[in-house]
């Protein structure tokens, strides 16, 4: 399995729009990781996740064949993971030498909102919609996937991934704070790839709807009781904001001497 990462931070990206503060500041001098555009992934090159502002420079970037990806999985409806009126472009008079429909998978805040859009009579079937919900399984193109409650807002009604394929299983866990116990039970055995939220950086104690590298430490370990995660296990932090105050380097830095991995924009993993 093959994970990128096309984008890696909050909301507000890395440096934050109209931001003077010194984390901003730091990032726009020293460029390069240090800068951050709104997180998505791309799995295997046919298994998007979420579908934010970013996803057409990520498209350019990283030179995607976005018209050949048919699958999105949308982790909740706030507007950095869901950017839904960009999928007005779906439609037929914008969107040329697509074969088939594209498919977006959510919990019930962000799916009334594909809906909407794509229920418009100029959509002419080019999106399809499709509820999941949290505590379930489901085959997604050839894809085994749990779907997982997250410790979020809840009005946007938050889940995460267990995604697995040919024997590998990789969790993607992001805006989302402590799991509850449902959801580690839910999670099952041993998984090869977790990918966790860092909103808060160095900060200290962030515990809900988010995480720090203080909590992501105490996540591993939970999980690390209970045999989801061992020391074979590709261990990464991602979805970063500036108000955790830390750039790409102050985390590496941070992480010396760990297992653990910085995301930046463009990594890519395969295991």
């Amino acid at each position: 399995m093959k994970i990128k990462f096309l984008g890696t931070a909050a909301a507000e990206g890395i440096p934050a729009l109209s931001c003077g503060c010194e984390t901003c500041k730091r990032a726009k001098k020293l460029g390069g990781r240090n800068l951050r555009s709104r997180s998505q992934a791309l799995i295997n090159n046919d298994l998007l996740i979420d579908f934010n502002a970013d996803t057409y420079w990520h498209m350019v970037k990283y030179d995607i064949e976005l018209e050949n990806i048919n699958h999105v999985l949308i982790t909740h409806s706030h507007q950095d993971h869901l950017q839904v009126k960009d999928i007005e472009y779906f439609r037929p008079d914008f969107c040329h030498g697509r074969k088939e429909s594209i498919n977006f998978y959510s919990a019930i805040s962000g799916y009334n909102l594909i809906k909407q859009e794509a229920d418009m009579p100029y959509m002419q079937g080019s999106v399809k919609y499709h509820l999941v919900e949290p505590y379930n399984d489901y085959l997604i193109n050839g894809y085994k996937i749990k779907v997982l409650k997250a410790n979020h807002a809840e009005f946007t009604t938050p889940v995460f991934y267990l995604i697995e394929k040919d024997n590998k299983k990789l969790l993607y866990a992001h805006d989302t704070g402590i799991f509850c116990q449902d959801t580690i039970n839910y999670i099952g055995g041993r998984v090869d790839f977790i990918t966790m939220d860092c909103t808060g950086g160095l900060q200290k104690g962030w515990r809900d709807n988010h995480l720090c590298l203080e909590t992501n430490l105490e996540m591993i370990e939970i999980l690390k009781s209970r045999k989801i995660v061992d020391n074979k296990t590709i261990k990464v932090v991602n979805h970063f904001s500036h108000n955790g105050q830390a750039l790409y380097d102050d985390i590496v830095k941070e992480l010396k001497g760990t297992d653990i991995i910085c995301s930046y924009d463009g990594l890519e993993i395969e295991f």
